[in-house]
């Protein structure tokens, strides 16, 4: 399994189709640089990477990575069809077979104290797996293909678009509870405290919801995420709240309140932890002034 970090999103820099006879073989590449994505539609391609070997089939796709060396174990046996991308990303990538999963690291953006600073995040894709989703993948990647094409001036935009795309259809498709069922928990824990940050979540509650024991929960965040259940909803209702600080004028305990903290205070005291000012303070510095 692969992990991209973001922003910036990956870039598509060339994309096409292939159709492979008989005897013919994928190229060998040495450390060229960037992702080779390859999605077969008929037939299948032999791959090697380094000392692992692929057998990409009809509806599977393969990410080479581009700091190894790739080539082809054995010719075609049958016709192939295949689509193939070349991309880079800005800010680095990682294998999570030997890796970690990325998480947010909220004390370092302490440090800036701009609310307005964007947060990176960490997109994760299947290095090799069967789609469940072919019909729609390959939809997408024809009109990649024919995007290039298109107006000059909406051309590439539209391209870049649609990649985006595809490796959200990779990213939503690849099983994460067979493979990694650690970073499946994690995940689902995640999803259910981002919806329910509002609400009063007590760790049997969270147990009920994803029919694990809270203690195996909290163990699956810490290793996957960095953080506690605890620390983790608490990180997003910090979140809410520095927007409702800036974008209303409702009181403290009406934020606190609406957030999910039961307490005014402690809702102030993990505030200041977190931001090193009050909310008031973090408030004051976004108010306009007259000149």
């Amino acid at each position: 399994m692969l992990q991209l970090f973001a922003p910036p999103l990956p870039t598509l820099l060339a994309a096409g189709e292939n159709t492979f006879e008989i005897g013919q073989s994928h190229t060998n590449r040495n450390k060229i640089g960037v992702f080779d994505l390859l999605i077969v539609i008929k037939g299948q391609l032999f791959m090697g990477e380094e000392n692992n070997h692929f057998q990409v089939s009809e509806g599977h796709t393969l990410i080479l990575y581009p700091d190894r060396h790739h080539f082809s174990i054995s010719p075609c046996d049958q016709v192939t069809h295949f689509f193939w991308f070349h991309f880079i990303v800005a800010k680095g990538w990682q294998d999570l077979k030997v890796s970690k999963p990325f998480y947010y690291d909220e004390k370092a953006s302490v440090q800036s104290r701009n609310f307005f600073t964007e947060n990176p995040f960490g997109i994760t894709l299947p290095k090799f797996c069967q789609l469940s989703n072919l019909e729609t993948v390959e939809h997408l990647c024809s009109k990649i293909i024919t995007s290039e094409h298109e107006s000059i001036y909406s051309g590439e935009w539209q391209r870049q678009i649609l990649f985006q795309q595809l490796l959200q259809e990779l990213s939503n498709h690849m099983h994460l509870a067979n493979s990694m069922p650690v970073f499946a928990v994690a995940e689902k824990a995640a999803i259910y405290l981002r919806k329910n940050y509002a609400k009063k979540i007590t760790y049997e509650d969270l147990g009920r919801a994803l029919r694990f024991h809270p203690n195996h929960i909290a163990r699956c965040m810490i290793q996957a995420l960095g953080c506690t259940p605890i620390e983790y909803v608490n990180k997003i209702r910090i979140d809410q709240a520095k927007i409702l600080l800036i974008s209303t004028d409702w009181s403290i305990d009406r934020i606190s309140e609406s957030c999910g903290f039961t307490q005014s205070p402690y809702f102030s005291r993990l505030f200041k932890k977190q931001e090193n000012l009050s909310p008031k303070e973090f408030r004051k510095q976004y108010v306009g002034r007259f000149q």
